[in-house]
């Protein structure tokens, strides 16, 4: 299956949407796949204020799930519109910095440089294995949480 854009995602959800509105009563749909990031399902429901479906997609993006919903009836609480992607760029970002600190900091790399900077060959071996390791650690948590498209 093919890796769908938030664009393509939110897209399926809207065609879902009116697909489900034109039908003479809404039926629940299981979650199906319909890229390798997504599942799309719709939701039927009666509650107190009445009854109406939500469309859901969800995605993952790896290191979130992210849900997007939109939904017909009394219940409007159960949308959840698509973010933008200089959200979800900002929102992976954050969760890159995150990592880096607690795992690959940038004093890890400035420790490993001094090291590198001595004239001690022992030193400047230790300061070159530690560097590359931050390195290859910051390089495995970028491939971990990449950027949405």
């Amino acid at each position: 299956m093919a890796h769908l854009t938030i664009a393509e995602i939110h897209a399926a959800v809207e065609a879902a949407f009116a697909t489900t509105l034109a039908l003479a009563t809404p039926i629940r749909i299981a979650p199906e796949a319909i890229g390798d990031n997504a599942t799309l399902r719709t939701d039927v429901y009666t509650g107190p204020h009445g009854s109406g479906f939500v469309v859901i997609a969800t995605v993952n993006l790896g290191w979130r799930k992210l849900p997007i919903a939109k939904q017909h009836g009394p219940e409007t609480q159960r949308e959840q519109p698509a973010p933008t992607l200089s959200c979800l760029l900002a929102e992976c970002q954050k969760a890159r910095a995150k990592r880096y600190d607690t795992e690959a900091s940038v004093y890890d790399l400035a420790d490993a440089e001094t090291k590198l900077s001595s004239t001690d060959t022992a030193m400047q071996a230790e300061g070159a294995a530690q560097k590359a390791a931050v390195l290859a650690k910051r390089l495995q948590i970028k491939a971990e949480i990449q950027k949405p498209e």
